[in-house]
C-alpha cells in the first residue's frame, strides 16, 4: 500500500496491524464506490453516465 519496504522492517507488529486494518477498511470502501457507479452505469441513462464521468474528471 505504498509503504517501501525498508520502511516496513522498521515498523512495530502494531504499526504493521494497524496499516493492514486501514488497508483493508480502505479496499473495501474503494470496492463499495466501485460497485454503486458500475451499477449506476449499467442501469443509468446514457446522458446521465457521461455526466458523472464529467463530474468525476474535474476533481
Amino acid at each position: 500500500m505504498g509503504h517501501p519496504p525498508n520502511s516496513v522492517w522498521s515498523y512495530t507488529p502494531r504499526q504493521i496491524a494497524g496499516f493492514l486494518d486501514f488497508a483493508s477498511t480502505w479496499l473495501k470502501r474503494e470496492q463499495a464506490r466501485d460497485l454503486a457507479v458500475g451499477f449506476s452505469a449499467a442501469r443509468g441513462k446514457p446522458q446521465d453516465v457521461k455526466q458523472q464521468m464529467k463530474d468525476l474528471q474535474k476533481e
